[in-house]
């Protein structure tokens, strides 16, 4: 798979066009230590560092494989369960966010739209991500070790995990900018002007 130019890797430029920043900069990410720690803000805030752990997990482990650290066997031993947890851990949260928490955040602040679409245009891009994880997961799971398929598999898995960090870890950094000051202003109770 390959990133889309919303999603492009090497891309530095930002993504939210500043019209949509106004409540980050309301509330920058200096001050969301002090002013988004707590509530449904911190709450969603500890959710992305769980996602970002669990990728970075997997992807320590890629790495693990490649340096050659663990045979075939432990790859698979281990890969098993942290695909499991990492991948529906993220799909519950995009449901979450796609059937609740962006539809509400919407209605609340309009102006957000465009920056939601984007959002929910990510979501797409990273949910065809977790399918052909969740298809390499199946096939390492069936896969006879002793094949060269299994290899093949292993580093396919390696490989699509990174693409799907570099997209999820941006799109989680587009995310709290928009949400996150959202939810600590209105919890705050100060609304967007």
């Amino acid at each position: 798979m390959s990133p889309t130019p919303d999603t492009a890797a090497n891309d530095d430029a930002p993504r939210l066009a500043p019209e949509l920043l106004y409540l980050l900069e309301r509330l920058p990410r200096e001050r969301w230590d002090t002013q988004a720690a707590h509530g449904t803000a911190g709450v969603w805030r500890a959710m992305h560092e769980s996602l970002r752990h669990g990728q970075h997990q997997l992807q320590t482990l890629g790495q693990r494989w490649l340096d050659k650290d663990l045979d075939w066997v432990g790859f698979r031993r281990l890969a098993l369960p942290l695909l499991d947890a990492h991948l529906g851990h993220l799909h519950g949260h995009h449901r979450l966010e796609d059937q609740h928490y962006f539809p509400a955040m919407r209605r609340a602040e309009p102006r957000l739209a465009a920056g939601f679409d984007l959002l929910a245009r990510d979501h797409e891009t990273i949910d065809a991500a977790v399918r052909q994880l969740h298809g390499l997961r199946h096939e390492l799971t069936h896969v006879n070790p002793a094949e060269a398929a299994a290899w093949g598999c292993a580093h396919a898995l390696v490989r699509e995990a990174s693409v799907c960090g570099t997209l999820l870890l941006r799109h989680l950094a587009d995310e709290e900018d928009l949400v996150i000051p959202l939810l600590a202003l209105r919890e705050g109770g100060q609304h967007a002007a």
